[in-house]
């Protein structure tokens, strides 16, 4: 059956969200993230700029942008950004094979009310995950470092939403926590799940005194602790060999088996 063709946007305008494929973690450590930032600075300061950024908001398996077209289309902004990212990853990590899911989920913004509405939504994302308090101490994400001015490179084309609505409205309206329900694309509900989370339920599931114990289990034993936790969770395999201390190779075969 053929793709549905994505809805264009009157404004040019988009939200993008750029998943990890199996819903694995893209990002294992500070340094990727900044690396990730550091490609989407890159885009804007190409000649005959291809896009303009507004917001983004980095979370560990997936990646949401606020975009507008200029001189490339969206496909044409999000695969670069994408492909330079994936090439670094797979690099690093020494894995092959594609990095995010294949194709990445966008929803058109046509007018300035769902422009605030995305705008509060993205940057709300890692208080809605659990990960910080208040929007404000995410490490990585546009609202911390472009509009609050935190990071040594912008990002961002700040200057349209600062203009139209003015950093007393933004700040508050970032700040405000979100409705249950807003509309907007989101990663089909998997919840996020802190390591100390993950490792507390496999301590419980196989009776530990800590990690490093369930070497003491079978083979056999330890597999199907790990099955349980990332079943129960919805954890993905990046995360998992993390806490768990268990090869890659052993913890993704555990999940394609989920």
């Amino acid at each position: 059956m053929p793709r549905k063709p994505r809805e264009s946007s009157g404004t040019g305008i988009y939200h993008v969200m750029l998943r990890g494929i199996n819903r694995q973690d893209i990002f294992e450590e500070d340094e990727d993230y900044r690396v990730f930032i550091r490609i989407m600075v890159t885009m804007g300061n190409i000649e005959n700029l291809p896009c303009h950024i507004y917001a983004y908001c980095l979370m560990p398996n997936h990646v949401h942008l606020l975009i507008a077209e200029k001189n490339r289309t969206l496909g044409e902004v999000v695969k670069s950004i994408a492909s330079s990212y994936a090439l670094y990853f797979n690099k690093k990590y020494g894995r092959i094979g594609h990095l995010f899911q294949d194709r990445f989920k966008s929803e058109p913004c046509n007018d300035s009310g769902y422009f605030m509405t995305l705008f509060r939504y993205i940057h709300q994302n890692p208080v809605k995950a659990g990960l910080v308090v208040e929007a404000k101490d995410y490490k990585y994400s546009s609202w911390r470092n472009d509009y609050l001015g935190l990071a040594l490179h912008k990002v961002c084309h700040t200057e349209s939403a600062i203009k139209r609505f003015g950093m007393v409205e933004l700040s508050a309206w970032v700040e405000m926590p979100l409705p249950e329900k807003i509309g907007c694309i989101d990663m089909d509900k998997r919840v996020i799940m802190a390591d100390e989370t993950v490792k507390e339920l496999i301590l419980e599931k196989g009776g530990l005194r800590t990690i490093s114990d369930l070497s003491l289990y079978t083979k056999q034993r330890q597999k199907d602790i790990i099955r349980d936790v990332m079943r129960e969770l919805e954890v993905g395999p990046r995360q998992m060999v993390r806490v768990s201390g268990m090869t890659y190779a052993v913890v993704h075969k555990l999940w394609t088996e989920i």
